[in-house]
């Protein structure tokens, strides 16, 4: 069975050193300049929520360990028979802290900072510690405000009862913006195209083109996200598809933004930047790396098959909201949150994850996972990696990784011999 293994490793590296072409160049540069201007910024800041929730807890324990995440567990449990008069869902009912905190609170940080740098000029250690309390200990307020807007989206019925129309759009088209969300990007890049498409070749956020396992792939990958996150390849690709509607939709959104960032620039430049655009380029750089992450393998004998090519994560340290099942969220899209264990119980025992067998890990999370696959720790990745049959030797563990990782749907590197199409199209003939 090794030398099986092997052999597909050896298959799927085949066409994976092939060099970069012209245009993949060019995508190399752009993202190398992006990651100069992004990653000492973000990670000075993301560092500093990290540090912030270790001397929470003492150095001790897990991530949200600490006192003010305690605290603020206890602040959601003991107000929980308010929040439910609000939501259509009794297990959102900590959605209305969320709001306040992420909505209300935030935004006003945001304006009395406006009003200092318009009266006293642009003060960088007040900007830091901004970034700092947006983001959170440990990034959980950055963690809240995307797993928010990515919930609202896929809610049928939406997260509140009251007031829908304004209060069931709040994170995308209020809360978002002070994150850099432009709004109609997950109401329609992500829930249209992504879900259709499924890391396909048409999904305008895929990933299955190159191999993952690699820091020069995930450097090309950057202007493609940065094109999906200002909604600029989702329209065109809504366009190509007929979907004319759908596309002057995501424009409204992209104006909305854009008038955001206008009426602060003209206010001022240097606020500007620094707190309204500064969040879209961190949103670029993280949201890039999670999905990268969530979407690193891939079947060498069927790319769609969701169990191995969407991730997933169990006893995680940071499973906001579910997230973690991340299979789940594909096979079932539209399934509240507070379902998605028992979901994943359902399949286990059907035995979907044991065909495979699926991508699955412990006791990790997506940004751990995502730096040890860019940097080839395939070792640590298979600690981590949890082998549901129990079949397999730790070289042969390894040897799976490696293949799912270098495995191409699509492009020069393409090493299937399948027929391209997605899961929605194959159903429509």
């Amino acid at each position: 069975m090794c030398k099986t293994v092997t052999d597909k490793v050896r298959k799927a590296t085949e066409l994976a050193n092939i060099p970069l072409s012209l245009f993949e160049k060019v995508m190399f540069v752009l993202g190398l300049i992006m990651l100069c201007v992004l990653l000492p910024l973000t990670a000075t800041t993301v560092a500093a929520t990290v540090l912030w929730d270790a001397l929470d807890r003492g150095f001790m324990g897990r991530p949200q360990d600490g006192v003010v995440m305690m605290l603020a567990r206890f602040i959601n449990r003991k107000t929980a028979w308010f929040g439910e008069y609000f939501v259509n869902n009794k297990n959102d009912a900590f959605q209305v802290n969320t709001c306040i905190l992420l909505g209300v609170i935030v935004p006003s940080v945001f304006f009395y900072l406006l009003n200092d740098t318009l009266t006293n000029g642009f003060n960088p250690y007040f900007c830091f510690a901004y970034h700092v309390f947006r983001l959170g200990p440990y990034f959980m307020n950055f963690a809240g405000c995307y797993v928010g807007c990515h919930k609202e989206c896929h809610s049928f019925t939406g997260i509140f009862k009251y007031a829908k129309p304004v209060f069931n759009n709040f994170f995308n088209w209020w809360i978002g913006l002070f994150f850099g969300v432009l709004p109609s990007t997950f109401a329609y890049g992500h829930t249209i195209n992504h879900h259709k498409y499924n890391n396909g070749p048409q999904d305008v956020v895929t990933t299955s083109d190159k191999p993952r396992d690699s820091v020069i792939n995930f450097v090309c990958y950057l202007p493609r996200w940065l094109a999906y996150a200002t909604n600029f390849s989702t329209v065109i690709q809504f366009w190509n598809d007929g979907e004319k509607s759908t596309a002057i939709f995501m424009n409204v959104g992209t104006i909305y933004y854009a008038m955001w960032a206008y009426f602060f620039y003209q206010l001022s430049p240097e606020f500007a930047i620094w707190y309204v655009m500064f969040p879209l380029g961190e949103n670029v750089l993280l949201l890039a790396c999670i999905n990268w992450c969530w979407h690193a393998f891939l079947n060498p004998e069927d790319p769609e098959d969701d169990y191995i090519g969407s991730v997933t994560i169990l006893d995680g340290p940071i499973n906001v909201q579910g997230e973690d099942y991340h299979v789940i969220h594909h096979r079932y899209p539209g399934a509240h949150w507070s379902t998605h264990e028992a979901l994943y119980k359902k399949d286990l025992a059907a035995g979907e994850y044991h065909k495979g067998p699926a991508s699955m890990f412990r006791g990790t999370h997506a940004f751990e996972l995502f730096f040890l696959i860019i940097l080839r720790q395939y070792e640590e990745i298979g600690k981590r990696m949890f082998d549901i049959r129990g079949k397999w030797t730790e070289e042969e563990k390894i040897d799976e990784i490696k293949t799912r990782l270098r495995t191409c749907w699509w492009g020069a590197r393409r090493n299937l011999n399948i027929q391209l199409e997605g899961k929605e199209i194959r159903k429509k003939k």
